[in-house]
């Protein structure tokens, strides 16, 4: 018999059509509840209380929000405020210990939630419920993809990309949640194309999107603007973060050997807020900045916003292009 203490249960990873359940309380009653959500079928992304609920929320990226009524520090309807402004509007339901009267269902409704659920009475109801919610948020993920994708590489086009950058700057502004940009070009695609057909330039495209998505976080935007300029746009991330992950995805890239076609680079401007900006122009603008001087600094490098100088400005008809004014 051996001797080694049983191994603990480790958490799953959701599989791919699992609703993600993120549960919001600071009671222990309430988050009791954690394994009948399970046993439902559901994978519980995390448990936070109401200071932490922002960052568990761009964290875990839920399909449905389960939250206490009585949450402390925030109300029904700030929290209905703030599902409803993440990048992709989350659903919610509120729960309690008190009885679930038409009155309390209703408050919670005109606070913006989709029902009130008595716990444990209701539990059977609250995984129903959510059931249905998350078919329902899944539905509309799929037809955002489809609208807000990049045909050729999958990545977030460019509606997807400003509507993320607008959000995150107003997380910032509200909650003082640091966000970066990195702009990023391929290197000399124009010679690749010349030499060996648009069909290869696509090729050098396509593995560029490729170590985008395999560097970046679920919470991040990876995006393509159009040609060979892409975006990563980093949720939660200072500028040295910002700077380190920008060097990774420059290394990625230059490690890679095309068949036909051989090395590709890329070149890399970095700006954070709010080291460096604190508007979505001025971040914008300044990220194209240090994407310029790279380009002209010699290419295959990252280089960094100065938020001291002007020429952010110098550089922002990209900024006025995509409507960040």
């Amino acid at each position: 018999m051996s001797g080694k203490a049983p191994a603990k249960d480790v958490q799953q990873a959701p599989s791919r059509d699992q609703g993600r359940v993120l549960l919001i309380t600071d009671n222990p009653r309430l988050s009791a509840c954690t394994s009948a959500l399970e046993g439902g079928g559901f994978f519980v992304a995390g448990v936070a209380g109401g200071a932490k609920a922002l960052i568990a929320l761009q964290r875990t990226r839920p399909h449905v929000v389960i939250a206490d009524a009585r949450l402390k520090g925030v109300s029904a309807s700030e929290m209905s405020r703030i599902l409803s402004e993440a990048q992709d509007a989350v659903p919610f339901v509120l729960v309690g210990d008190e009885g679930a009267t038409l009155a309390r269902r209703g408050e919670a409704m005109k606070a913006g939630a989709s029902d009130f659920f008595q716990l444990p009475a209701e539990v059977e109801l609250l995984i129903e419920r959510t059931r249905q919610l998350v078919a329902h948020k899944q539905s509309l993920d799929r037809v955002r993809v489809e609208a807000d994708r990049d045909f050729l590489t999958g990545l977030a086009n460019r509606r997807r990309f400003r509507r993320a950058l607008e959000q995150e700057i107003e997380r910032f502004r509200r909650y003082n949640v640091p966000c970066a940009l990195v702009l990023l070009d391929v290197d000399h695609l124009k010679k690749v194309n010349d030499a060996h057909g648009h069909p290869a330039g696509d090729r050098v495209i396509r593995a560029v999107a490729g170590a985008l998505t395999e560097l970046s976080r679920d919470n991040d935007t990876a995006a393509r603007l159009g040609g060979e300029e892409f975006a990563l746009l980093l949720a939660g991330v200072d500028s040295e973060k910002a700077i380190a992950a920008a060097e990774r995805l420059r290394l990625a890239v230059s490690s890679q050997t095309l068949e036909e076609i051989g090395q590709v680079t890329i070149s890399l401007g970095v700006a954070a807020c709010p080291a460096h900006a604190g508007t979505e122009r001025e971040l914008f603008s300044l990220s194209d900045s240090a994407l310029y001087r790279a380009k002209s600094g010699g290419r295959n490098r990252t280089e960094v916003a100065d938020s001291s100088s002007a020429e952010g400005e110098q550089h922002c008809d990209d900024a006025v292009a995509f409507g960040l004014r």
